[in-house]
């Protein structure tokens, strides 16, 4: 019996394990997986001294582009991470590991889905078996070869390259 629960305790670490990847990035090269690249590239870079230590400071444009000939298309689901505003869904989380977060600088951004709307059959209560067709949300998409991005400004110790981590989220399939 103990070997069983072991050997359940074990198998539930390596799903929970494989939900979310945290992967390295590197700069222009991005990470595929699941057909979504996620990656990130400099805008603009430059030099600032704050109090007396000189740290380069860097716009980052983070990005996941949708490399499948097919949608993405994310369904409703409660307990998801979102901007607030329910506008938008969480699709990956990106981490600057070596930032200061110094003159108010983001350490890290996110990349949200937007939302997806359609036409669908409800049913209508006025009449007996019959339906009527309303304009709704139904969750949240990619499109095939959509680019969604985020902007950042990070300031990193001079001398240094931003180093980038991404966590992504793994999206629910549709059944």
């Amino acid at each position: 019996m103990k070997k069983i629960l072991c050997l359940f305790f074990i198998c539930l670490g390596f799903t929970r394990i494989q939900a979310q990847q945290i992967v390295d990035l590197e700069e222009n090269k991005p990470y595929s997986f699941n057909g979504l690249d996620y990656g990130f590239y400099i805008g603009n870079e430059s030099s600032k001294a704050i109090k007396g230590d000189d740290y380069d400071r860097f716009e980052l444009n983070l990005y996941v582009t949708n490399n499948n000939s097919c949608i993405k298309l994310i369904p409703f689901r409660t307990g998801w991470t979102s901007s607030g505003s329910n506008d938008e869904v969480q699709v990956a989380e990106f981490s600057c590991t070596n930032a200061t977060g110094k003159k108010l600088t983001a350490k890290k951004g996110s990349v949200y889905a937007k939302p997806w709307y359609t036409y669908v059959r409800v049913a209508d209560d006025s009449r007996k078996e019959k339906y009527r067709t309303e304009y709704a949300q139904v969750g949240y998409a990619i499109r095939p070869g959509q680019t969604i991005t985020t902007r950042i400004i990070v300031i990193v110790p001079k001398g240094e390259r931003p180093q980038l981590t991404c966590r992504t989220i793994t999206l629910p399939e549709i059944q």
